[in-house]
């Protein structure tokens, strides 16, 4: 089951989300079970595997180190302008990745959408661009969010009425917040 199907995400960027955290960096302890942070694109055939599975590269051929690299760009510059890193950074870098990732307007009798026009390998990767767009477009980027647990940086899309979500999960990421601060106070003479 895909990440998106798991969690309440709009179906329109469900690949987005897929993309964003295809880094897992959590790195909690839930039942006594550490969770092992990891990289779906560690490799380059571990990219390979996760484009083909979500239908955005015909099967065979290789992914190169290149290509490996431009897309590690790409979702290091969403992630970036995201803010789930050091800060936010300038748009520079996320400039730089997107340019590797044009995209075309293509209509049919009832619709118009944007897609991937490049003929690279990883040209598929234009439809997480496109969801992205289309994010800020409508004014829903900023419900797109890193989740606040320093043991955490999850992305997560914001559905509360006020957009004022600070935790991928109230109960668990929340809950292991308010348990450390209400032990931090409780220390305190």
């Amino acid at each position: 089951m895909r990440l998106h199907e798991r969690f309440p995400v709009p179906p329109e960027i469900g690949l987005l989300y897929d993309f964003l955290n295809s880094l897992d960096l959590r790195s909690y302890v839930e039942g006594g079970v550490p969770h092992v942070p990891s990289d779906e694109f560690a490799t380059a055939d571990s990219l390979q595997a996760w484009l083909e599975e979500h239908g955005l590269v015909r099967p065979g051929g290789k992914i190169g180190e290149s290509e490996h690299r431009q897309v590690l760009a790409l979702r290091a510059g969403f992630r970036a302008r995201l803010g789930a890193g050091p800060a936010r950074t300038s748009s520079e870098g996320l400039n730089a990745a997107l340019e590797r990732y044009p995209l075309i307007v293509q209509a049919d009798d009832a619709d118009m959408k944007l897609e991937p026009a490049s003929g690279v390998r990883t040209a598929g990767l234009g439809l997480v661009v496109a969801e992205f767009f289309l994010l800020h477009a409508t004014g829903r980027l900023d419900r797109l969010k890193t989740c606040e647990s320093e043991d955490c940086s999850w992305m997560f899309f914001d559905r509360s009425k006020p957009a004022n979500r600070r935790w991928c999960s109230t109960e668990l990421c929340g809950n292991r917040h308010k348990t450390r601060a209400y032990r931090q106070r409780a220390k305190q003479p």
